[in-house]
């Protein structure tokens, strides 16, 4: 069963229900109601009784013609009995059985009154107090007009609830529909999205609903499997070749090393060229590795209160060339708090090491400015440096793994930094922006949240 049919058969019993007990509640007021009337009829017709076999000599005529028209209104199979004080038929025709007869009697005399019923017929006695002596007066019927009323109300409550319960499924059905034509539009976009295409994304509906964050969700959730294949994709069509280089290098210098007896510097010679392989090979291993943990997902990065200011000063104090940077903290605000954002100490320190040895390595003798801002709740790191700068046509491309501008090809490096930087920057919800011009320099621009 789909979440459709669920949902219209939760909304259509939760609807019978109601109905359900509207109806008993109706039928069982008016059951009650048609009894109380019918005996409240019987116990009319017990007085008209009483006073029109006990009393006739005591009426004028214009009374007792008064009690024989009411008497005159009949009742279905009526009966009437009257006893006396000696609980003897006060006529020889008065043939009454009942069961616990006496009983009944001693009620109607301690109480005045009684109400009950035998069967499918309703009774009434009553005490009754005359000249002539105490009487017992009972009367009798069967109330065939209410209960074929009530059979009719059964009958109408019946049909109304069945009706409404199918209606009530038919509306619910076609609500149900309404309401969840968004999640089947959204599935149906959904399933359109592949590993070949997963820069698509979800359109958000207008509304703030429960739909739109659940797009939202969605859309995040893509941006993070684009990201990791990304990743994937260019290690795997990237690494075999950036790999290959290095050892290469490496066998090639060993093969022409022992071809033939050297001379001691000619073997020093070889051996460094061989160390500038092995170091050149060792820092693209770590590239990579590290690499490969940017592209975790967020929720598996343990994230914790960072100080971007003091992680900077753990940056400058790392790097060889750390005279060649300025840092400028005159835009700190003066809440040393606000400067706090949520992230992981780590890839973070990561990110911003990687931007700061491409600043000093473009920029030779120049000095690299790094400046710490509050840009509305925002946090940026801006790194700008006085180097070779970027070509228009490569800026778009810098930031894919192993691309390196064509300007930067004479530079150590393995095209893997500025990437790597830009993914943990997306990673903690972040922007990673680049301002450059070529032969004047570069601006890179961390952007983070504030916690």
């Amino acid at each position: 069963m789909n979440f459709r049919s669920k949902l219209t058969l939760t909304f259509t019993v939760l609807i019978a229900t109601v109905i359900s007990v509207l109806s008993l509640t109706i039928y069982f007021f008016a059951k009650q109601y048609t009894y109380s009337d019918f005996n409240d009829r019987l116990k009319t017709r017990a007085y008209t009784i009483a006073q029109v076999y006990l009393e006739e000599d005591e009426l004028n005529r214009q009374a007792y013609r008064d009690i024989l028209k009411m008497y005159q209104v009949p009742l279905s199979d009526e009966e009437a009995y009257i006893y006396d004080a000696q609980r003897m038929p006060a006529f020889e025709s008065d043939t009454l059985e009942l069961s616990s007869q006496n009983e009944i009697l001693d009620k109607i005399r301690s109480d005045s009154y009684l109400e009950f019923k035998r069967q499918d017929r309703q009774w009434v006695g009553l005490f009754y107090q005359d000249n002539q002596g105490d009487h017992y007066v009972f009367a009798s019927a069967r109330d065939v007009a209410g209960k074929r009323k009530l059979e009719n109300l059964r009958n109408i409550l019946l049909l109304c609830f069945f009706g409404s319960t199918g209606l009530v499924w038919a509306l619910g059905y076609f609500l149900s529909g309404l309401v969840l034509r968004p999640i089947a539009t959204l599935i149906k976009e959904v399933n359109t999205i592949r590993a070949s295409n997963l820069h698509l994304r979800l359109q958000e509906p207008s509304e703030h609903d429960e739909i739109s964050a659940l797009t939202k969700t969605f859309n995040q959730m893509l941006d993070r499997l684009e990201v990791s294949f990304e990743m994937q994709k260019n290690f795997i069509a990237n690494a075999s070749h950036e790999l290959r280089n290095p050892l290469t290098a490496l066998s090639g210098e060993i093969e022409i090393t022992l071809r033939r007896q050297r001379t001691p510097a000619e073997y020093i010679n070889s051996l460094e060229t061989l160390q500038k392989e092995t170091d050149r090979l060792e820092k693209l291993t770590s590239d990579l590795l590290r690499l490969a943990q940017a592209g975790f997902d967020e929720a598996e990065v343990k994230q914790e209160k960072v100080r971007p200011d003091e992680l900077l000063l753990e940056c400058l104090a790392e790097l060889r060339y750390s005279e060649t940077v300025r840092l400028c903290l005159d835009d700190m605000p003066e809440q040393s708090e606000s400067l706090s954002i949520m992230g992981n100490t780590s890839l973070l320190k990561m990110a911003i090491m990687n931007v700061l040895e491409n600043a000093i390595k473009f920029s030779g003798k120049y000095v690299v400015t790094v400046r710490l801002q509050l840009q509305e709740q925002k946090l940026a790191i801006v790194v700008e440096d006085q180097g070779i700068g970027i070509p228009q046509d490569d800026i778009t491309h810098v930031l894919q793994p192993f691309y390196r501008a064509k300007n930067a090809r004479g530079h150590a490096g393995t095209g893997i930094g500025l990437s790597l930087s830009d993914k943990i920057v997306r990673l903690h919800g972040g922007k990673l922006s680049i301002n450059s011009t070529e032969g004047r320099g570069t601006t890179i621009t961390l952007l983070l949240h504030c916690s």
